[in-house]
């Protein structure tokens, strides 16, 4: 039995995959019971602070709200001060009786409007000054004397201000207050004018009342607004009034004795209170019992103690399974690592991970797909070098070329045109000495324009057209390095294909090499003024450029393969030809690929 126990400890001993979960065991669970420990010990603390900042904040939230509603009557009162419609209805009576019928009408339609608008204000009241009567946007046109506000305006008239609050406490016994908040204004506001009446705002507590009963602070806790005098205007407490009323009498008389600070605790509650700097005064006094921090730190203490228990046997299952979707993939990258150092390409990592040990698997798969096409393209290479050698001889020196040369060259010697002959000998000796003495299979720039300079040379001669060569390269281009006759396949077709077919006297070709300025790309240009391609024919050549097969127009397609074996598969050719303007070849060769200084070339 111990024999057969040896390999198992010898496994736990030496496996990553035993210590790696005992690692994650240890770094996840334990400090997860610490934690779980810490929280039950300071849950009580840290909710009770919680709970007195939380309260604080309300008691804010609730005064800026009181304090925004009081600015927006101030507001309201100026801005209808300022009515035009409101300021012309406050003047003399009118002999007609219909006009002065229209303008009262008028006026109580701009505060119906006005208290339509306004949305949560009881509704608007202006007093005229002149004719001593009070205009309602909800009641009948009434004399001072009949109105109900005739306390209300008698009071401000006596004072002189420019405005004025009242609340319950201002005069607790007009039941006209029992209910409502009236802020009064002068008409016009300014007291340097005039004054022509009064402009009366109404809002109804219950207005306030809405403000707060939204508020929950548990079963036993409430918010309550009162006056400055101490009389509640709005309330959540579930007391009887004479209750509550007591209670926040206390709590004003505690709050008063302490320096009126803006938290204290007051039996078993932890009290807020918060004063409006407004005109009003009102106080807000938030109030939550201990009973309800109680039962908030149980219910911490239980859910912390039921998660930790729920947690750690999550937790553990978790590890082991997480654990073996790290080894597994790992196992297979290890698998696939070994299959490569034998030389097994075709091995493959077939499960991986979401993690960075599946990267690294597809990144094996990748490396390896990678060394299989480069074994691949080197071969195909060594190919496509041999073939296109045989093609580059083959086109070195056309055997019609040859053939017309040498005849036009027995033509002036039956003329005794010794002059032409020896000029036609002369560049007829240096095409064939570039073709077949220089043997390098990469040659400068300059080199290859001073061949094809020969050969326009001889086709002029040859035939009464004549084709002019214009060449144009940046400095220090000239010595970059070309494939070799890789420019005279191009002026080739050109002049056979596009500048004769034209039958013009004269004919153009442009030769253009020069940086490109944004990414240092070089490009070769050939343009000819020949007939060109129509849109079919151009289409037609830029599709079988992309083929790998050679067949027909073997020269272009002979050069462009040439030209991506030298300067890489980042080369690219276009092929453009504009309308009866001939035709346009530019190649875009990489910047790292151009070699400048004659160094040891690679034959192509």
């Amino acid at each position: 039995m111990s024999t057969m126990m040896l390999p198992f400890f010898g496994f736990l001993t030496r496996s990553f995959y035993i210590k790696m979960i005992l690692v994650m065991l240890a770094v996840s669970i334990i400090p997860l019971i610490v934690l779980s420990y810490i929280s039950i010990s300071v849950s009580s603390s840290t909710v009770e602070k919680q709970v007195n900042r939380l309260n604080a904040q309300l008691v804010n939230q609730v005064v800026d709200r009181i304090e925004l509603t009081m600015s927006r009557f101030r507001e309201l009162s100026e801005q209808y001060s300022r009515i035009s419609s409101i300021q012309s209805a406050l003047v003399s009576p009118s002999s007609q009786y219909f006009e002065e019928v229209v303008r009262k009408k008028d006026l109580i339609s701009v505060l119906s409007t006005a208290s339509a608008v306004i949305g949560n204000v009881e509704g608007l009241q202006v007093y005229s000054n002149i004719t001593g009567e009070v205009l309602s946007s909800d009641e009948a046109p009434s004399t001072l004397e009949r109105s109900p506000f005739k306390p209300l305006i008698q009071e401000f008239l006596a004072k002189g201000q420019s405005s004025m609050f009242l609340d319950k406490s201002s005069h607790p016994e007009l039941k006209i207050l029992q209910n409502s908040t009236y802020y009064i204004g002068r008409i016009p506001f300014e007291v340097y004018e005039d004054m022509r009446g009064v402009l009366l705002i109404s809002m109804n507590n219950a207005q306030f009342q809405q403000q707060i009963e939204n508020i929950q602070l548990g079963s036993l806790g409430s918010v309550s607004l009162l006056t400055q005098s101490g009389v509640t205007i709005a309330t959540t407490s579930k007391l009887e009034r004479s209750q509550d009323d007591v209670r926040t009498r206390s709590i004003l008389a505690h709050w008063v004795s302490l320096g009126k600070p803006t938290q204290f605790e007051m039996d078993t509650s932890i009290i807020s209170v918060k004063q409006t700097k407004t005109f009003d005064k009102w106080i807000v006094i938030s109030e939550i019992p201990s009973q309800e921090l109680t039962q908030s730190a149980d219910i911490i203490r239980k859910t912390v103690t039921y998660f930790l228990l729920a947690l750690v046997t999550v937790g553990g299952l978790s590890v082991i399974g997480f654990g073996y979707q790290l080894y597994r993939p790992l196992q297979a990258v290890k698998r696939q690592v070994d299959a490569i150092k034998k030389g097994n390409f075709d091995a493959r990592v077939t499960y991986f991970a979401n993690n960075e040990i599946g990267d690294l698997g597809r990144m094996l798969n990748a490396m390896a797909v990678r060394i299989q096409d480069l074994l691949s393209e080197q071969q195909e290479s060594e190919d496509m070098k041999r073939k296109l050698e045989i093609r580059a001889l083959q086109s070195q020196i056309n055997p019609h070329f040859m053939y017309n040369t040498l005849n036009t060259i027995r033509m002036f010697a039956m003329l005794k045109d010794y002059d032409n002959i020896n000029t036609l000998m002369g560049k007829f000796v240096s095409l064939l000495r570039y073709s077949m003495e220089n043997y390098d299979q990469n040659v400068p720039l300059q080199q290859e324009v001073d061949y094809l300079q020969d050969y326009i040379g001889l086709l002029n001669m040859r035939y009464k057209y004549q084709t002019k060569l214009h060449v144009d390269i940046e400095p220090p281009l000239e010595a970059m390095y070309i494939p070799k006759l890789s420019l005279q396949p191009l002026i080739e077709n050109a002049v056979f294909h596009g500048i004769l077919p034209k039958k013009k006297a004269e004919g153009h070709i442009h030769i253009r090499v020069y940086t490109q300025s944004d990414d240092a790309s070089t490009v070769i240009e050939i343009e000819d003024d020949g007939i060109g391609l129509d849109e079919a024919q151009l289409e037609k050549l830029r599709v079988h450029m992309q083929q790998e097969q050679l067949g027909e127009n073997i020269g272009l397609k002979n050069v462009w393969l040439r030209m991506r074996l030298m300067f890489s598969k980042e080369a690219q050719m276009a092929l453009f030809s504009p309308s009866d303007q001939g035709l346009l070849i530019r190649f875009l060769l990489p910047p790292d690929s151009v070699r400048l200084k004659e160094v040891q070339h690679e034959q192509l």
